[in-house]
């Protein structure tokens, strides 16, 4: 049997992941509610020494193992002095707008469950701490007491729908996250054979950090390809609405053709079923990926075509992510079939036909050269 998730519950699940607040160091809500749509569909979890979740699902002999990525973090604030209402937050992640208005409104959380503290940034100073990816320092003032330690987002919604546009403060990497726990709850019921492993990571945006620990710390199977899911930096050949894009690489690297080759036999399945997918080079930004390979694993990407990248507005400022439903579903879609793919070991189709060079060729381009006259 093959489940298939329609739109309107992919929706709802994006809904439930991207509303809690997260920023690196923070992201225990998202994770929890991660955890929540996983156990509640009957696939276990399990939580590693550095607060990451990882889950398992496998059917059948698998020929190969697939592990999807994702990070549970987005770009925000950490507040470092507080008196009273007042007090000073640093940059955590890669913002990186071009105007950095007045008063940027935020809501201030503690990882205890305190909050929301409604509140606003402004005297933004350059204070460089390339540990934690942080160029700036604000000000912030507060309606309520907040406290040294707290974290903030923007205060904008953190889901919502306007057609086919998902208007979200964190796709980038909650639609991610979404993404794989949809792959899951479809691959669930799939009886065909597959092995996959999704592992939600912390701190990517301020250093790749959850990832680059999985990978020295082998938190997963070593002989299994590994997919980075993301919302990066929409460009004009990975356009939205147009359907996920196989990621060939990123800004720094070019990643592995062994992993992407069951991507690209994932695409021609769906391209046969009517399924729309791009496939590019996506130099906005790096991903999971980069750390996977660097690192000496075996590892590729997909991604979300994302408008606004990191809260982005194009005037200046901030403004909410967007990413596209249908994206959403065209990429879940892909990870189920890549899934499948990988466990079979599936060539490409092109691939049987140039193999093996066929003898009258051979022969053809062995044949000594002419004697001149």
């Amino acid at each position: 049997m093959r489940r298939s998730l329609g739109q309107s519950e992919i929706l709802e699940i994006v809904r439930r992941i991207g509303a809690p607040p997260t920023v690196p160091y923070h992201e225990h809500g998202v994770l929890d509610a991660i955890r929540g749509e996983l156990e509640g569909a009957g696939i276990a979890t399990t939580t590693d020494a550095f607060g990451q979740l990882h889950a398992h699902l496998a059917r059948g002999t698998a020929k190969r193992a697939l592990v999807f990525a994702a990070h549970s973090d987005h770009p925000g604030f950490e507040v470092i002095d507080a008196s009273g209402r007042d007090g000073r937050v640093r940059v955590l992640g890669g913002f990186r707008q071009r105007v950095f208005p007045s008063n940027v409104p935020v809501l201030v959380y503690g990882d205890d469950g305190r909050g929301p503290v409604r509140a606003a940034l402004n005297e933004p100073e350059t204070d460089v701490d390339v540990m934690h990816n942080s160029t700036v320092v604000c000000r912030i003032r507060a309606d309520d007491a907040i406290r040294q330690g707290e974290f903030a987002v923007l205060d904008m919604p953190g889901v919502e729908l306007a057609g086919d546009e998902l208007r979200m403060r964190a796709a980038d990497d909650l639609a991610g996250c979404a993404l794989i726990v949809c792959a899951l709850l479809a691959l669930r019921d799939d009886e065909r054979p597959h092995d996959v492993h999704a592992l939600f990571t912390r701190a990517e945006e301020t250093g790749l950090y959850g990832a680059r620990l999985a990978a020295e710390d082998a938190l997963i199977p070593r002989d299994a390809f590994v997919i980075s899911v993301e919302a990066s930096r929409a460009l004009p050949d990975a356009e939205p609405g147009k359907g996920i894009v196989i990621r060939a690489g990123d800004l720094h690297n070019t990643f592995s053709n062994e992993a992407e080759s069951y991507l690209r036999v994932a695409r021609e399945r769906l391209a046969d079923a009517g399924v729309s997918t791009q496939r590019a080079l996506l130099h906005g930004g790096t991903c999971e990926a980069s750390a996977f390979v660097r690192l000496g694993w075996t590892a590729s990407g997909i991604a979300l075509p994302n408008v606004n990248y990191h809260n982005a507005a194009a005037g200046g400022g901030f403004a909410p992510e967007i990413v596209r439903l249908a994206d959403i579903a065209s990429g879940v879609a892909l990870a189920v079939e890549a899934s499948v793919a990988a466990a079979e070991d599936a060539p490409e189709s092109w691939w049987p036909d140039v193999r093996f060079v066929p003898r009258p060729v051979r022969d053809l381009l062995s044949r000594p050269r002419a004697a001149r006259r």
